[in-house]
């Protein structure tokens, strides 16, 4: 089968995040599919970024074939993001029939986060007589209106609403990486046979190019003081919740040590806050690669995860660092109330219906008086777990069955 996946954001593990598409497409060729990603130049989430002239050309990177589209330069979500946006769409839509003839797809997959691709992703799928996919990653516009405060009304969000209700009607595969995107779907009066959902995933054959010395001395340093060592590893980011974390710091007891991983807008004010109320008990570290994550995890006795209380997550989270969590086989601290949640499900962590900064605190003491032996069990229900249903091998098998199955309904 061949297949063209378009996500304006996709990156490899040189490049940096997004993952998926390089992950699937990696994993499609070694099931004897041939997969092109077709990707923007320039994203704000990777750490290096493609280097071309043209206005689209083709690239191996890393063994997996990408088609790149010529973009321009954004540093913050202003006029220039939204340029990039129209450039990436805007080329896509004027080579069409290129794509569609050299690649001769027999899927093509809309996959950009935003669902603005679903357009020209229409037409080549047309063009090459192929099948369409509508790959959902947030559920638009939603996502904006609550996280970001926009106005329903607001002609962005307006036209985000149509393209997301076209995507929809006119795909004939839905898929995503939240459990309940069917009801979305069902609320804008689509019929939900074509949906399946198909989670985030792990890697688990990456060895790290370069050891993290400086984060593993720092907090080998405070494990060996005896300080029970609470991480966050992720995004700085306003979704991710971080100002109840920080302030149950005020509330555990002394040898407790939280060492917070990652970059984002979120992350100078919370060191602020940190300062302003003398919590010594916090240590703020950068982000690490993507292939240094585990070596990360396994220095914590147990791990967080929040999210703020919103509507939009009545159809599930799908946050690839609750996987990597799973993984690395340590307790869970999971402050968000959504459906199907799998440390839930696994008995993996702690679970709290809502963010709260006493409450976290309670759940770190909980978990810091267990026997480490029962720490280590409730750590191995998420790594059994994701290693029988996150695998990109079985990901990406269950992407194809699910096109293949319901194509034969």
């Amino acid at each position: 089968m061949n297949i063209l996946l378009i996500d304006h954001y996709a990156g490899s593990p040189e490049m940096g995040m997004e993952y998926r598409p390089y992950y699937l497409a990696r994993e499609w060729a070694k099931q004897g599919h041939n997969a092109t990603i077709v990707a923007a130049d320039f994203s704000h989430l990777r750490s290096k970024n493609p280097l071309i002239d043209e206005p689209i050309c083709e690239k191996l990177i890393e063994n997996v074939r990408f088609v790149l589209v010529k973009t321009t330069a954004y540093t913050e979500n202003d006029r220039k993001r939204y340029k990039n946006v129209f450039r990436f769409v805007q080329i896509l839509n004027r080579n069409v029939q290129i794509l569609a003839e050299k690649y001769k797809p027999d899927v093509v997959i809309a996959s950009s986060t935003y669902p603005f691709d679903i357009y020209p992703a229409q037409k080549i799928a047309s063009a090459a007589k192929a099948k369409l996919v509508y790959e959902v990653h947030d559920v638009h516009p939603e996502s904006f209106i609550e996280i970001y405060g926009y106005s329903a009304y607001h002609p962005i969000m307006q036209t985000l609403k149509h393209a997301v209700k076209h995507a929809y009607r006119i795909a004939d595969f839905v898929i995503s990486v939240l459990p309940r995107v069917d009801l979305h779907m069902k609320e804008l009066g689509v019929k939900t046979d074509k949906f399946a959902y198909i989670p985030n995933g792990i890697c688990v054959h990456e060895e790290p190019k370069k050891q993290p010395q400086r984060h593993i001395d720092l907090i080998t340093r405070y494990r060996e003081k005896g300080y029970f060592v609470v991480m966050y590893l992720g995004g700085f980011a306003p979704a991710n919740a971080l100002d109840e974390l920080v302030k149950s710091a005020k509330h555990v007891s002394n040898n407790v040590i939280y060492m917070m991983v990652g970059n984002g807008l979120q992350k100078a004010p919370l060191k602020r806050y940190a300062k302003q109320n003398n919590l010594s008990n916090i240590m703020f570290l950068d982000a690490v690669e993507k292939d240094q994550v585990q070596i990360i995890l396994a220095l914590a006795d147990c791990l967080y995860i929040g999210a703020l209380p919103l509507e939009v997550y009545r159809y599930g989270v799908g946050m690839n660092k609750l996987y990597d969590y799973m993984y690395s086989g340590r307790p869970i601290i999971c402050a968000m109330n959504v459906p199907e949640n799998p440390v839930e499900t696994t008995h993996c962590g702690i679970v709290l219906p809502k963010n709260n900064a006493e409450k976290i605190a309670e759940a770190i003491e909980a978990i810091k008086q267990m026997p480490e032996s029962e720490r280590a069990a409730m750590g191995e229900h998420g790594k059994t777990y994701v290693l029988e249903n996150n695998l990109y091998s079985v990901l990406a098998k269950r992407f194809i069955d699910a096109i293949n199955d319901k194509e034969t309904q």
